[in-house]
């Protein structure tokens, strides 16, 4: 059985396992991820380790970045070898070298740059192709699932989940609140989840709306699988955000986090793959899409176990890991209503579209019914006959008649004189 979003999830994984350059970028991106990881929760625990040791994460970033750009000029065998694992580890190295040096020179000269890529490209980058890709999932799945007849029952089963949106994220602040962690009461992090709670709520209200205005289309179904989706995302978020940082790695948010990466990374590189099947001149190569990703993940990853070192050694401990969870309360929302939006536009045109009649021209009442024979007789083409062309012969023979014609004339004329 076809099942289209866990179709389209993996296929849009097949991009980083299609050759052997791409599942040598896979491995280096992983390797990536977990050493992040590990500095992050090591700067975490540590008294004496600081933000220097997390920089060090900073190399692999500017490692896919650079890699993107070389991507992006189709000079990819540079970076990875198709063949030969041997020759990718080599150019690896080299590329590491360059990383380092490249990183040093803008630390040094271009620092705004360098923040300008992996804040504002990279960071809300990635967070902002998450909450896209999410919200355009939650649309997918609501027309897979499409419901055409509109009864009293469904429109309660509408009501039902619109307050159940607020129930979800309300539920997670106080509960996370009074049963997980007490402690972060009236301290910065509960600011930032209230926030984001508020605006959770701000979002299902303006959704609600929609709703009302779409009860009676088929968008209905669209708009309101998708508050349920934002209200649990954001319940999540919420949630994660108030329990506080944990250094020690447990299953549930190991499990959560790979979830995220590999459904963005789906996501992100089947979409920027597809430009390389169209007929145009600007065409992205699969190695850049996934170069791209790559450098989208690792400096989300880069900038949030930054701001955790930050934190930690500014002894505000409450907001260390909360860098990400802050972002996304706060641009889930607005993406998703900017995507709902959208999405009623275009299918509003579409139904305009589908809507229009086809003139068909009226016969005039006045002629008389043609009959089936005249009808045919009236279709089949006429062919015209050109005029027979004279042969030789035929030319000849009419000089020599107008020759013989001419001379009994004369004989006549002769005669009568």
């Amino acid at each position: 059985m076809d099942i289209p979003i866990l179709t389209n999830f993996i296929e849009g994984l097949r991009l980083f396992f299609s050759s052997k350059r791409l599942k040598w970028l896979t491995l280096m991106f992983f390797i990536a991820a977990v050493t992040i990881t590990l500095l992050e929760r090591i700067v975490f625990l540590s008294n004496f380790i600081g933000t220097p040791v997390v920089v060090v994460g900073a190399i692999f970033p500017t490692f896919f970045m650079l890699a993107a750009f070389v991507s992006l000029l189709g000079l990819v065998r540079f970076v990875a070898d198709e063949e030969s694992y041997m020759k990718s580890l080599i150019y690896t190295v080299v590329w590491s070298v360059v990383s380092i040096i490249v990183l040093v020179l803008m630390v040094t000269f271009a620092f705004s740059l360098l923040a300008f890529l992996f804040i504002g490209v990279a960071f809300l980058g990635w967070i902002g192709f998450q909450s896209f890709f999410s919200t355009r999932t939650a649309l997918g799945f609501a027309e897979s699932v499409d419901i055409e007849n509109r009864s009293a029952i469904v429109r309660f089963l509408y009501m039902a989940i619109y307050f159940f949106n607020y129930v979800v994220v309300v539920g997670s602040f106080f509960f996370t609140l009074i049963f997980v962690n007490p402690s972060a009461w009236w301290t910065a992090t509960m600011v930032y989840a209230a926030l984001g709670m508020l605006l959770a709520m701000g979002f299902n209200f303006l959704n609600g709306w929609i709703l009302i205005a779409e009860r009676n289309r088929s968008t209905a179904s669209n708009i309101s699988f998708l508050g349920l989706f934002i209200s649990l995302y954001s319940a999540y978020f919420i949630y994660n955000l108030l329990k506080g940082f944990e250094a020690a790695l447990d299953l549930v948010s190991i499990g959560i986090t790979i979830f995220f990466i590999l459904y963005t990374m789906s996501s992100v590189g089947r979409t920027l793959a597809s430009r390389a099947e169209l007929d145009t001149r600007w065409k992205l190569s699969k190695e850049f899409a996934a170069t791209f990703t790559y450098f989208l993940a690792t400096g989300f990853m880069f900038v949030d176990a930054l701001f955790t070192s930050i934190v930690t050694d500014a002894s505000a401990l409450a907001l260390a890991g909360a860098a990400g969870d802050i972002v996304k309360l706060i641009v889930f929302p607005f993406i998703a209503l900017i995507t709902a939006l959208n999405f009623i536009r275009k299918s509003r045109k579409e139904l305009t579209i589908e809507d229009t009649p086809t003139e068909v021209p009226e016969l005039y009442e006045d002629e008389p019914p043609v009959s089936e024979e005249e009808h045919t007789a009236l279709d089949e083409p006429i062919e015209e006959k050109d005029p027979p062309l004279a042969s030789e012969e035929d030319e000849g023979g009419d000089l020599q008649g107008n020759a013989d014609d001419e001379s009994v004339i004369e004989d006549e004329i002769e005669e009568s004189e």
